[in-house]
C-alpha cells in the first residue's frame, strides 16, 4: 500500500487517522496531543514481535501481550542472556515455569508494554497490518523531513542527550566501525552482567563513554547536581553496576550497596532507574519502607533531590516522539534479523555427561598457547554477520566458531589445504562438527589458536561437545551408536548381502574359468586385474562424488572409502604392471592411425594418472599431520598436493574415462570387434 503524498492541508488529518494522535499546529508552537504509537501498537501480529530479536531491540510476547525488554534486559536478576534467548518469541511457557505468580509489569517501565498480540482476522489481515505499518513509516519520514526543512532540527545527527544505545546506532552520520565497536562493548558488558562481575561491567561502561566522547557523541547524560536531578537522568542509571533509585523526592546511588548486599538484588533491580515512591511502605521491612531505610540507608548514598525536567521546545519533543515511533515501527534491519536467526541455530541438546573430553584435554599442547590480551566476547548473531568478503566493511570480516571460540579466517586464506572456498562457505557459522569430523592434528590446532583466535562466545550461548550434541549432529560419540532409521539399516544389510553374493559369484566364475590362455592373449591374472581395477576406479570416483554431495558424518565416511580405494588402486597398479610383464600381448585392433596413436598415449597416461592420484593424496595427509619443520611450508606443500590431486582427478574423470572407455570401446564394438572378450577373465 502506497499512499499518495498528502497535501499540507490534509497532512494532519492523515496523521490523526493512522496513529490516533492529533498533532495540533499553532502559529507559535507545535504540541503533540498524544504519543503517536498507540493505534499501531494496540494489537499486533506475532510476526511483528518476531522481527524485534536483537539486543538493541528486544521484544517478547508473554500471555498475549508484547513487551519491549531492551531497557529491562541489563537489570534482569537472571542476567541479560536469558532474555536474549527468547528475543522475538512467545516466552509465556518459560516465564511461567521460572516466575510462578510473578506479574512482569511490576518490574517494567510503563512504556515497556507495547500492546496485545493478535489481530482480528475478520477486520484486518496480517499482511494488511504490515502495509499500514509501512505506510505509517513513510508518513513519519515525510513529517520529519518537513520539520527538518522548517528548522526543527530533525536532521541533526544525534540529539544532545542520547538515552539509549539504539539511539546511538540509529543516528545518521555514525560510522559502521563505531557501531561495530559499540555493539562489541555491549556484548562484553552483558557477559559481565551474566557472570555478576559488576566491576567489570562498570569498566566496560567507562570504555564505552570514552569511545562515544572521542566520536563527539554525547551519551553521558545531563546535570546531576544543579537544580536537582530529573527523573530522566535517574532512568539512565538502571543497571546493576550503575543503580540509582528515587524515593520520596530524593535520589540514592545504590550501586556499591548492591555489591555488599546481593540478597537485596531482586527488589532493587526492580526499581533501578525509577521512582519507587508509589510503593513506599507498602511492605514494611522491604525496600522501599521506613524500616528498610532506617536500617540500611547511609548518608553517603544520597545523591541529591529530585528536580524538574529540563525545558524542551514543543517541536523538539515532537521530533523526539516521532523518532521513537519510527524506531519501533522500522525495527532491526533485515541483516540483523537474519544474523539473529542464524545465531539461534546452535544445538539445544546438552547431555549430562560429556562423551568427549574438552579439546584442551585431548590435545595438551593447547594449554601452553599464550593469549597476548584478554579475549572479547561475541554473540553467535554477531559472528553470523562475519561472512566476508575479505576487505569488506568493518564487522563483516570472515569469522568462524570452533569449540566456542571465534577465529579470523583471513590469515588462513591462500594456505588452507582444503582451499579458500571451503573456508568461506563456513564463514559466520559454527563449524565445530566438520572440524572434528576431519580430525585435525594437534599441530594444526595449536597454530589455529596462535594465529587466528580473536574471541570467545558469550557463556550463555556456548554449546557442549556432549553425547547429546554428537547425536544431534550425526557424529558418533565414544561408545555411543548413532541412531539410524529402520530403512537405512535394512539398506545397509541388503548391500552387505549383495556384496557377499557378488564375491561368491566372482569366486565361482573364476574357478570355473581357471585354465591358462594362449600366449597371444592377455593372461588370466592380467584380466582379473583389469576387472578389479575397473571396479576400484569407479568406486573411487563414485565415493568422491558422494562426499562432495554429503555433509557431516556421511561426508567423512565417503572420504574414508575414497582414500582406502585410492590406496588399494595404487597397490593394484603395481600388481597390474607386474602381471603385464609376464603376460602375452594380443595384436592390436586395426583402425585409424590417429585413433591408434591416441590409444597408445591413453594407456601410458593411465599408469601416470593412477599413480599420481593416490600419491598426491598421501602427500597431502603427510604434510598436514606428520611432516616436521616449517609449518607454513608444510601447509603450502599440502595445499599444492591436494590441488594437483583435484586437477588430475578432473582430467581422469572428464577426459581420460570418456575417451578410453567411451569413444574407443564404442568405436571398436561398432566395427564388430570383441572388446569385452579381449579383457574379460571369464572366457
Amino acid at each position: 500500500l502506497r499512499l499518495p503524498p498528502p497535501s499540507p492541508a490534509s497532512r494532519s488529518h492523515a496523521l490523526a487517522t493512522m496513529s490516533a494522535a492529533a498533532f495540533v499546529s499553532c502559529p507559535s508552537e507545535v504540541v503533540p496531543a498524544k504519543a503517536a504509537t498507540s493505534a499501531i501498537s494496540k494489537a499486533m501480529p506475532l510476526s511483528e514481535v518476531n522481527r524485534h530479536c536483537i539486543p538493541e531491540d528486544c521484544w517478547v510476547a508473554i500471555e498475549g501481550k508484547a513487551y519491549d525488554l531492551t531497557e529491562f534486559m541489563d537489570r534482569h536478576p537472571g542476567g541479560p542472556t536469558t532474555i536474549l534467548n527468547s528475543a522475538g518469541k512467545d516466552a509465556t511457557k518459560m516465564f511461567k515455569e521460572i516466575h510462578k505468580g510473578v506479574r512482569i509489569e511490576q518490574y517494567l517501565l510503563p512504556e515497556a508494554f507495547l500492546g496485545n498480540v493478535g489481530i482480528d482476522e475478520d477486520l484486518m489481515t496480517e499482511s494488511f497490518w504490515h502495509k499500514l505499518r509501512e505506510a505509517r513509516i513513510e508518513e513519519i519520514e515525510d513529517e520529519l523531513a518537513r520539520l527538518s526543512a522548517g528548522g526543527g532540527g530533525a536532521g541533526a545527527p544525534l540529539s544532545k542527550a542520547a538515552s539509549t544505545i539504539q539511539e546511538v546506532l540509529d543516528a545518521p552520520g555514525i560510522s559502521e566501525e563505531l557501531k561495530s565497536r559499540v555493539r562489541s562493548l555491549e556484548t562484553q558488558k552483558r557477559a559481565a552482567l551474566d557472570a555478576e562481575d559488576f566491576a567489570k561491567a562498570t569498566e566496560i561502561k567507562a570504555k564505552q563513554a570514552e569511545l562515544l566522547a572521542a566520536a563527539n557523541v554525547d551519551f553521558a547524560g545531563g546535570n546531576t547536581k544543579a537544580g536537582g536531578i530529573p527523573l530522566s537522568e535517574v532512568a539512565r542509571h538502571n543497571k546493576p553496576h550503575d543503580l540509582w533509585v528515587a524515593v520520596n523526592g530524593v535520589v540514592y546511588d545504590l550501586t556499591d550497596f548492591l555489591l555488599h548486599h546481593p540478597e537485596q538484588r531482586n527488589v532493587l533491580l526492580a526499581w533501578a532507574g525509577r521512582d519507587a515512591t508509589p510503593v513506599w511502605d507498602k511492605i514494611p521491612g522491604r525496600f522501599p519502607s521506613k524500616t528498610w531505610m532506617s536500617f540500611y540507608m547511609r548518608p553517603e548514598l544520597r545523591m541529591g533531590d529530585v528536580g524538574p525536567e529540563p525545558p524542551e521546545a514543543p517541536e523538539a519533543k515532537l521530533v523526539r516522539e516521532l523518532r521513537k515511533e519510527l524506531r519501533r515501527l522500522k525495527g532491526p534491519s533485515e541483516e540483523d534479523i537474519q544474523a539473529a536467526k542464524a545465531g539461534s541455530k546452535k544445538s539445544a541438546a546438552v547431555a549430562a555427561e560429556a562423551s568427549k573430553a574438552d579439546e584442551a584435554e585431548r590435545y595438551p599442547k593447547l594449554k601452553d598457547v599464550k593469549v597476548k590480551q584478554e579475549l572479547p566476547f561475541f554473540t553467535r548473531a554477531e559472528v553470523a554477520k562475519h561472512k566476508g568478503p575479505v576487505g569488506g566493511a568493518p564487522g563483516t570480516e570472515p569469522y568462524m566458531i570452533l569449540h566456542n571460540k571465534v577465529y579470523d579466517l583471513r590469515p588462513l586464506l591462500g594456505s588452507h589445504p582444503g582451499g579458500d572456498e571451503l573456508l568461506l562457505s563456513s564463514a559466520g557459522m559454527d563449524a565445530t562438527k566438520d572440524f572434528e569430523l576431519f580430525e585435525h592434528s594437534e599441530k594444526s590446532r595449536v597454530r589455529r589458536d596462535q594465529e587466528l583466535l580473536v574471541g570467545e562466545i558469550v557463556p550463555g550461548e556456548r554449546s557442549d561437545w556432549t553425547a547429546g550434541e554428537a547425536a544431534a549432529s550425526g557424529v558418533p560419540a565414544a561408545g555411543v551408536e548413532p541412531a539410524s532409521s529402520e530403512l537405512a539399516r535394512m539398506i545397509r544389510f541388503k548391500l552387505v548381502d549383495a556384496t557377499i553374493f557378488a564375491m561368491g559369484l566372482y569366486a565361482y566364475k573364476s574357478w570355473k574359468h581357471r585354465k591358462p590362455l594362449p600366449k597371444l592373449m592377455y593372461s588370466r591374472a592380467l584380466r582379473h586385474m583389469h576387472l578389479i581395477m575397473a571396479v576400484g576406479i569407479f568406486g573411487a570416483l563414485g565415493s568422491a562424488q558422494a562426499a562432495a554431495r554429503s555433509e557431516g558424518l556421511a561426508k567423512k565416511r565417503w572420504l574414508q572409502i575414497h582414500k582406502q580405494t585410492g590406496i588399494a588402486m595404487l597397490v593394484g597398479l603395481v600388481f597390474r604392471a607386474m602381471a603385464r610383464l609376464f603376460s602375452g600381448i594380443p595384436p592390436r585392433f586395426p583402425g585409424n592411425p590417429t585413433v591408434m596413436a591416441i590409444e597408445t598415449l591413453s594407456l601410458q597416461a593411465f599408469y601416470v594418472i593412477l599413480a599420481a592420484l593416490p600419491l598426491t593424496g598421501i602427500a597431502q595427509e603427510y604434510y598436514l599431520k606428520y611432516a616436521g619443520g616449517d609449518d607454513t611450508q608444510n601447509d603450502r606443500a599440502a595445499q599444492t598436493a591436494i590441488t594437483i590431486h583435484k586437477q588430475v582427478g578432473k582430467v581422469f574423470q572428464y577426459a581420460w574415462l570418456p575417451f578410453h572407455l567411451g569413444y574407443t570401446t564404442l568405436y571398436h564394438y561398432s566395427n564388430g570387434r570383441g572388446v569385452v572378450r579381449k579383457v574379460s577373465p571369464f572366457i
